[in-house]
């Protein structure tokens, strides 16, 4: 997303994810995502990466045991740790067509700007739109395989919840994933709860902002989840209640629908539809509003920071992280700050790079994980697993060098699975401060 207020202050192109500020609205209408799959040359390294043992069961038993209408200090909660999951990606193979690997290079909203960046479509499988090559090469969201090999990585990195992007009900009619790419997340989700149940790993649904979303829209949207995914044993429960991580419900993007979000979630407290709400923290102070004012007035339990890049935005400085998890645990809400490995977009917006964060051999996330953990929140999120278009993943990647000598980077010389693994030791190192394990939760 580009923030516009960040943006214009700074003279930069701040822009992040697939959804902008309002600056940058005409340039995230103007994506295009569709895609392809691997070389066949990759085709042994994209087999053989998905072969993992699943090594924990889901505590179902205890989140069952937990009072849904009991709604604790998030103080008293025992740390989490979420990791943001996509599941727009396609190839001819599985889907028919190409989804989101072939992205096009986005406009920058000044045309000065603009003007010196050629525009064209990435052309998998030899160049994906990402700056790594997929260990499983250029796959599809639709390939249960993959989809359980996946939620087993998840598993091996100790994460609790994926924090599955769902771009609205499967037959809701609008724009998807920023890019009418033809993604339908929600078609997914039965499959997606399978591997996530036999991998022992739970369910969080991060709501995207589909086109024409609302608060009262969101309500059809948890009537619909609790009906068709409620009973599922690999919904993720805080407390006893659905996780929902509102993606662009901000201060910054939301500061004048805030009475309609509190009316709605106002409206679910001690229902079978209650959950636990959180909206996104930024940093930023909107018509004498702030994060905090804006989530307590808009009733939700906590902000997530999501953004991978430091400083992209100031909730995402990890120097506000302590004092923001102070904040909200003296309002009995939740903070979340999020880590990620690196970042760097530039194969789809070039004119970016000034906010590109190079991972040096994981010393970038070490800090990342330092930051947060030393904050002392109620859980960390990990921006991604698999963002492979904002290189923010923890996948495994190949070394890779296309046809025309385009070179990928790679996590050499650590091997493919180095994030998953480096995840799983932060994430026991930040349990190990309240005295848990992951197995215990």
């Amino acid at each position: 997303a580009a923030l516009a207020d960040a943006a214009s202050a700074a003279g930069e192109a701040a822009s992040t994810r697939e959804s902008p500020a309002a600056s940058a609205d005409a340039a995230s209408a103007d994506e295009a995502a569709s895609m392809r799959e691997i070389p066949a040359a990759l085709a042994d390294a994209a087999s053989t990466a998905s072969t993992r043992e699943s090594p924990a069961a889901l505590a179902d038993a205890a989140a069952a045991g937990e009072a849904a209408s009991t709604r604790k200090s998030p103080g008293k909660s025992t740390p989490r740790v979420h990791a943001a999951f996509y599941l727009w990606y396609g190839n001819p193979d599985v889907d028919g067509r190409w989804m989101h690997w072939n992205h096009k290079v986005l406009p920058h909203w000044d045309k000065s700007v603009d003007a010196e960046h050629p525009k064209f479509d990435w052309q998998p499988p030899e160049e994906p739109h990402s700056p790594y090559m997929p260990a499983r090469g250029t796959y599809s969201s639709r390939d249960t395989a993959i989809l359980h090999a996946q939620f087993r990585d998840l598993s091996e990195a100790g994460v609790d919840s994926a924090m599955c992007s769902w771009w609205g009900r499967k037959d809701w009619e609008g724009k998807r994933d920023d890019a009418f790419s033809g993604a339908n997340t929600d078609e997914l989700m039965p499959t997606v709860l399978e591997a996530a149940q036999a991998a022992g790993v739970g369910v969080s649904f991060h709501i995207e902002p589909y086109e024409g979303r609302s608060a009262q829209t969101f309500l059809d949207d948890l009537r619909y989840i609790h009906k068709t995914y409620g009973s599922h044993p690999a919904v993720y429960r805080e407390r006893g209640l659905p996780v929902f991580w509102m993606y662009d419900v901000s201060v910054q993007h939301s500061g004048k629908e805030v009475a309609a979000w509190r009316t709605a979630l106002d409206s679910v407290r001690g229902t079978p539809l209650d959950g636990i709400f959180l909206c996104l923290w930024v940093g930023e102070t909107v018509g004498g509003m702030n994060d905090a004012s804006f989530l307590e007035k808009g009733g939700f339990d906590g902000g997530y920071t999501y953004f991978a890049a430091a400083g992209f935005t100031k909730g995402s400085d990890p120097s506000t992280w302590a004092a923001a998890t102070r904040t909200l645990r003296a309002k009995g809400k939740m903070f979340v700050p999020a880590v990620g490995p690196g970042y760097d977009d530039t194969r789809i917006r070039p004119w970016n790079a000034h906010n590109v964060k190079a991972r040096k051999h994981g010393a970038y996330y070490d800090q990342m994980w330092s930051a947060a953990v030393e904050a002392h929140p109620q859980a960390i999120s990990v921006t991604s697993y698999n963002e492979w278009g904002e290189g923010t993943q923890i996948e495994g990647v190949t070394p890779y060098t296309s046809p025309k000598g385009l070179v990928h980077e790679d996590y050499r010389p650590e091997d493919p699975d180095f994030y998953i693994r480096k995840t799983r030791q932060w994430a026991d190192r930040f349990r190990a401060q309240s005295g848990h394990s992951r197995e215990e939760l």
